[in-house]
């Protein structure tokens, strides 16, 4: 029988209002901080409801977790500050109302793909 939790979910992540930069916690390797101004996109596809997509500067961070709706809200609202990997919570079954990522991976944007989206988008309207 599922046991049933009874208690506020935590959210394992920090956010804060007016967020000037985010950082981002591999767990083993690595901690990476940028700027927000360098923000060009989030991505969670619903084919795939345990990953979230981000660009930012000239990087993709791709974070898995469980239950990331809330994760993803503070970065549209720009407020997240600070999430790390944490993949022992994923065996928590104490955990399975909560929010946090298992699993961060930053991965290089191809050369030539555009970074950052720079002023207005051009259309060629064969004028």
């Amino acid at each position: 029988m599922d046991r049933i939790v009874l208690r506020k979910p935590k959210l394992h992540f920090d956010v804060v209002a007016n967020a000037s930069h985010v950082t981002f916690d591999d767990g083993t390797q690595q901690r990476r901080n940028f700027p927000w101004v360098h923000y060009v996109e989030a991505r969670w596809d619903y084919a795939d409801l345990d990953t979230i997509k981000i660009v930012i500067a000239d990087w993709i961070v791709v974070i898995t977790g469980h239950n990331l709706g809330p994760l993803f809200e503070a970065i549209e609202d720009r407020t997240l500050t600070r999430v790390r990997a944490q993949p022992e919570l994923k065996q928590d079954s104490d955990r399975v109302i909560d929010t946090f990522a298992t699993e961060i991976r930053f991965l290089q944007l191809p050369p030539g793909a555009p970074a950052k989206r720079v002023g207005q988008i051009e259309f060629n309207l064969g004028a």
